[in-house]
């Protein structure tokens, strides 16, 4: 075997143990994805929740205003009506002094309804607040083992890559650079050997010239068949 060769194939060892930390990382998204959707269920609700209660604290603050006016009215109406002089006057003051009266019943109707509403979204609120902790609490484990799974995957990524890197440094620039094409697309083993007159990867038969070429320089061919890097073993 050609010493490039076998270098090359040495850096595709690395880059074979590389591949499968980066999937054992890639593993732990739909993991982490999982807890992210549990939680986000009650997250989404409470954000809900509360944004509800806002707008119901607004409508109950315009409830309390309306609720003050029309006071106002009736006050002035009682005033009024006990100012009259005249049975045509008082009968006038009476139909107005009924009327603030039925406003002030109807926009403290409103109000009562309005923080009827609040108490029980309140109510919602503190009831997902749990939901919410307890979703958390039972999490915990769980997101600590994924988080120490990932530290020690990214540690052992950080010494494969610099190892990789080490090893790369034996092969020349122009069959690393051929490779790393090649690699790029494939992301798997890319380098294989002859096997007989064929390529071992997917038995595509390479030409009698090409396989001696091989065997007489140490060249990589790629397989027209599968995309492989072959080379001639000894």
């Amino acid at each position: 075997m050609h010493p490039d060769v076998r270098s090359l194939i040495a850096v595709q060892q690395e880059d074979l143990a590389l591949y499968a930390l980066e999937g054992r990382l890639g593993a732990l998204a739909p993991r982490i994805a999982a807890l992210e959707k549990e939680r986000g269920v009650v997250t989404n609700a409470l954000d809900r929740a509360r944004k509800g209660i806002e707008a119901e604290e607004s409508r109950l603050r315009e409830a309390r205003g309306r609720v003050e006016t029309h006071r106002g009215l009736l006050d002035r109406s009682q005033r009024q009506f006990e100012s009259v002089t005249t049975p045509r006057e008082a009968a006038a003051a009476d139909v107005q002094l009924e009327q603030s009266r039925r406003m002030v019943d109807e926009s403290s109707r409103d109000a009562d309804q309005v923080q009827g509403r609040i108490n029980e979204m309140r109510h919602q609120v503190a009831e997902l607040e749990q939901q919410l902790a307890d979703v958390e609490s039972r999490q915990a484990d769980a997101r600590t083992s994924i988080e120490t799974d990932r530290e020690a995957v990214e540690e052992q990524l950080r010494a494969a890559r610099a190892t990789r890197e080490q090893v790369a440094r034996a092969v020349p620039k122009a069959v690393l650079s051929r490779y790393e094409k090649v690699r790029s697309r494939r992301r798997s083993e890319t380098v294989f050997p002859l096997r007989g007159q064929s390529c071992s990867a997917c038995d595509t038969a390479i030409p009698t010239q090409r396989r001696a070429e091989m065997a007489a320089t140490g060249a990589l061919e790629m397989c027209e068949g599968c995309g492989a890097l072959l080379y001639a073993p000894e």
